[in-house]
């Protein structure tokens, strides 16, 4: 469960975000309330965006919200990344209790035995505290700087059970054990298991001689029940008996041994244990006292290190979604449509604000040699750099194809062709592609899938353009047609993306085309712009505290 973290003056808490909206200010309708004259009534907003990533976006705030030293009006926030709003500094901290993944080269299976058990089982609660003697602190220091130098969590469990194993007849492993209310499985998960060489082993290493792998493990299900049952560290230690078959160990035992386990965490659900087999050094600086006490010194280390390393792989991971991403935003950002301005007699405005992980939203206007303006509205049904990529050679190949052919049944099936051919698997584009008159008032246009644009009439309700059309581009051979509608004096053709019909309320309503036309029908009389700025506000008002989760595009044309 990812958190909130707000610390300033003296104070620090929690709360647990809202992916949707959660609203920071000094206003006690504020989701997260901060009492001070430097932070605003409403301050800013964090929110998951479809990718994950948390988002806190500025709403306009007087002093800011600042992040590397930067004021920004929104940005994705690394994990654990400050975040500074007046004297007060937030943070998101992720979920460290990820489970570490199994390691691949571990070929050995684990078996539960119960047979043959009678040794005492000792907890930690009923042991006093040892002061670990000076072989055992640098054996934790050497272990506490090997595992520091590691990058990543996947060779966390590996290098301990190296570090912890490294006697001969030694064993050490990591299993993972089902939640409490659960039977333990008579073959429990191994995430990780290293035994220590025998001079034997160490001696055919030399030689180059075979050595047979080690293939199973014997466990005590005594031992695992214990752990489960306190939560706590357990031992069993045992003197070798020839009278007696010690079949609990882990490895056959011909010495005085010692079972630790130890949990590596909350096992209160599905958790990880270290346990160790040992033989026993029953000397005055390696007691089991002692011994056990390193363990479960080792086992605090390990769950410091886990919550550190799985913090920076996820921070590392996040920075280069994050430079996609950014990638993605910078082509976007140069796709913007732009109003030429040499355009006479007509009458258009346009509304494209894209979502910071890009949406797929495309819109473009430009001015063709005969001096009619083309216009084109669509959508990338994709996200992020995929998106973006679509969108840079898709502006290109349509500016490209209208330069030398005019007729838009033409010009849509070269398009659909190059993008059978170029688009990803399950990638399509829906494209409503124009071309208007205004001396006389026609357009010509071809629909392949998009929504439906909207003739606006002054005093009437707003028509639906045309017939529906599903034949999307980049999916499938098909045939466009061309077709015509003049725009009489005092009408207006509206184009959309479904970023305005998908806005979603609190209450998870969605805007839909009912709200668009009753909007419509109160502004028909109006020009382009004061039309797609009612649209818009509207839109805005509709989604009140939620962020804009797509992209939104509104095209309004007419004659002027």
């Amino acid at each position: 469960m990812e958190m909130l973290k707000i610390t300033g003056r003296g104070k620090t808490w929690q709360v647990e975000p809202n992916a949707k909206s959660t609203i920071i200010g000094r206003s006690p309708r504020c989701d997260v309330v901060i009492e001070s004259r430097d932070v605003s009534r409403e301050h800013a907003r964090i929110f998951q965006d479809p990718f994950g990533r948390w988002i806190v976006e500025d709403l306009g705030s007087s002093n800011g919200i600042f992040i590397g030293g930067k004021r920004v009006e929104a940005a994705a926030v690394l994990p654990g990344e400050p975040v500074v709003i007046g004297s007060f500094t937030l943070s998101i901290t992720p979920s460290l209790d990820e489970q570490i993944q199994r390691d691949d080269s571990v070929k050995v299976t684990a078996k539960i035995t119960t047979e043959g058990f009678e040794a005492e089982i000792i907890s930690a609660k009923e042991m006093h505290a040892e002061i670990l003697s000076r072989l055992f602190l640098d054996r934790l220091d050497e272990i506490i700087d090997r595992l520091s130098e590691l990058t990543g969590s996947s060779p966390l469990y590996p290098e301990l059970c190296r570090c912890l194993a490294n006697k001969p007849k030694a064993v050490a492993a990591v299993l993972r054990l089902p939640e409490r209310v659960e039977m333990m499985p008579e073959h429990p998960e191994i995430l990780a298991c290293h035994f220590g060489d025998t001079p034997d082993d160490v001696a055919a290493q030399d030689t180059g001689a075979f050595i047979p792998p080690r293939l199973a493990l014997r466990v005590s299900g005594h031992v695992l029940d214990a752990v489960r049952s306190t939560g706590d560290a357990v031992m069993v230690r045992t003197v070798y008996s020839a009278d007696t078959d010690v079949t609990w160990t882990a490895v056959e035992a011909d010495s005085p041994r010692a079972i630790i386990c130890a949990p590596l965490g909350d096992i209160s659900k599905v958790g990880d244990v270290l346990y160790l087999d040992v033989p026993l050094d029953d000397t005055p600086q390696s007691t089991p006292e002692q011994m056990f006490e390193f363990i479960r010194a080792v086992s605090r280390q390990v769950v410091t290190a886990r919550k550190s390393l799985i913090l920076m792989q996820a921070k590392a991971e996040r920075s280069l979604f994050d430079h996609e991403l950014s990638l993605a935003q910078k082509i976007q950002t140069k796709l913007a449509p732009a109003v030429p301005q040499d355009l006479s007699g007509i009458d258009i405005a346009v509304h494209y604000r894209p979502v910071m992980w890009v949406g797929g939203d495309y819109c473009d206007i430009w001015s063709l040699k005969d001096g009619r303006p083309a216009f084109v509205v669509g959508r990338v049904c994709d996200m992020g750099l995929p998106a973006a990529v679509v969108l840079s050679g898709l502006r290109v190949l349509l500016r490209t194809t209208l330069s030398f052919c005019h007729e838009l049944s033409e010009v849509m099936k070269h398009v659909n062709s190059h993008l059978i051919q170029d688009l990803p698997k399950e990638t399509s584009v829906t494209l409503f592609l124009g071309l208007f008159d205004p001396s006389t008032g026609a357009i010509e246009y071809v629909n392949a899938g998009h929504a439906q644009p909207l003739i606006v009439q002054p005093q009437a309700v707003p028509q639906p353009l045309g017939q529906p059309n599903d034949y999307v581009l980049g999916v499938q051979d098909t045939v466009f047609q061309t077709k015509r509608h003049n725009i009489e004096k005092g009408e207006r053709l509206l184009v959309f993306t479904d970023g305005v019909t998908k806005a979603q309320s609190p209450n998870n309503e969605q805007f839909g085309m009912e709200r668009l036309v009753h909007i419509l029908k109160s502004t028909a009389d109006h020009s382009a712009s004061r039309i797609v700025d009612s649209v818009t506000k509207a839109v805005a008002d509709f989604r009140q505290r939620l962020p804009q989760y797509d992209d939104t595009t509104v095209l309004c044309l007419g004659k002027s």
